[in-house]
């Protein structure tokens, strides 16, 4: 029997009904990830690393028996089947999805494929603003600091501006 561990997701979405995006994307991930437990808030923020629309962007903690590589797998199989498509250009580009693995449990993993904790999860307002709703007792295996201290020490000056609250059930 594989044990449930508790897993934190970071959602984004820039093209098309974002809104319908977040909703549709946790759907999804309540069918092949696992047990939503947890979503914050839903925020707008501006695009990081290069131009175009606004963002939304929540985060999740669901609970799963799902390995990291398996969540990795079924995470990249939800972005393709809403539709996201990756193209080979360097850089960040629009999305109608982005599903990132923040943190699973306290595990420290770096692979060519997956760093676990999101290797730049500290830099970015969209994710910790997101993440802190959560109210999770985390430690950054790396810095040593909860999600909270990570927030009040971002150098990241951009906004992120509540939209609305999420009825994930």
């Amino acid at each position: 029997m594989k044990l449930e561990q508790k897993v934190v997701l970071s959602l984004g979405t820039n093209q098309g009904d974002k809104l319908g995006n977040i909703l549709f994307c946790i759907q999804l991930i309540k069918e092949k990830i696992g047990v939503v437990t947890q979503v914050s808030k839903l925020y707008e923020s501006p695009s990081w690393g290069f131009e175009s629309d606004a963002f939304y962007n929540c985060a999740l903690e669901v609970k799963t028996t799902q390995s990291p590589s398996g969540i990795l797998k079924n995470a990249l199989s939800i972005e393709q089947e809403m539709g996201r498509i990756r193209k080979e250009q360097l850089g960040y580009q629009s999305r109608i999805i982005d599903i990132d693995l923040v943190f699973f449990g306290e595990e420290l993993i770096d692979t060519v494929d997956l760093q676990i904790p999101h290797p730049l999860m500290q830099e970015r307002k969209f994710v910790l603003m997101p993440v802190s709703d959560l109210k999770i007792q985390w430690k950054h295996p790396v810095f040593n600091q909860t999600i909270t201290s990570l927030l009040e020490n971002c150098q990241d000056q951009s906004d992120c501006v509540v939209v609305q609250e999420i009825d994930f059930v």
